[in-house]
């Protein structure tokens, strides 16, 4: 991913897996019983291979899918701006900048609150900006409070004064020379 010139990326979080426990107990218990119905059985014995490829590798398949698509998933924090990046076969990418986030708000059911997961939800005037599911999310909004005070801080104050310095009144001439054929 390419920055700006003066931005620095400050964290990157990939956000938490979903999906993953269910397919991938679905295929250990699969496999336990293939094993069990193997050990007990002469026929399941000799195509045991092929059991476990029709009946676990459905699983496996799912558990990998789902895997990929977690990790490729990125919440990148710099200095100017929130980056969510992800996707598999179709790729996505948006940004916010942090003078344009005005709020940050956690939402958290009992379960999530437990395992220290939440949906960090950025308010902005153009609407809200889902960040994604992530672990500790208070932790990074305390991150992006902290970027967005030093990002603000950089800004010129709204009762600076600036004063307009006259040029030298020699670099120019006040009445030019009138040429000859030109008007």
């Amino acid at each position: 991913m390419q920055w700006r010139e003066s931005e620095k990326r400050v964290i990157t979080v990939t956000p938490v897996a979903r999906g993953l426990v269910r397919p991938a107990l679905v295929a250990v218990t699969l496999a336990v019983l293939v094993q069990w119905a193997a050990f007990h059985s002469h026929y399941v014995h000799h195509h045991e291979a092929l059991f476990l490829l029709i009946l676990v590798g459905p699983a496996l398949v799912v558990v990998a899918t789902r895997t990929w698509r977690w990790r490729s998933h990125k919440v990148h924090v710099t200095s100017e701006r929130i980056v969510v990046e992800g996707g598999v076969t179709r790729h996505f990418r948006s940004s916010i900048e942090l003078g344009d986030v005005f709020a940050m708000r956690v939402e958290q059911r009992i379960r999530e609150r437990l395992a220290r997961h939440g949906t960090v939800l950025l308010e902005t005037a153009a609407g809200t900006f889902p960040v994604g599911r992530v672990r500790h999310p208070e932790a990074l909004c305390r991150l992006v409070d902290r970027e967005r005070a030093a990002h603000h801080s950089e800004r010129v104050p709204f009762d600076t004064v600036f004063e307009y310095d006259d040029p030298s009144s020699h670099d120019y001439e006040v009445n030019p020379r009138r040429r000859w054929g030109h008007r």
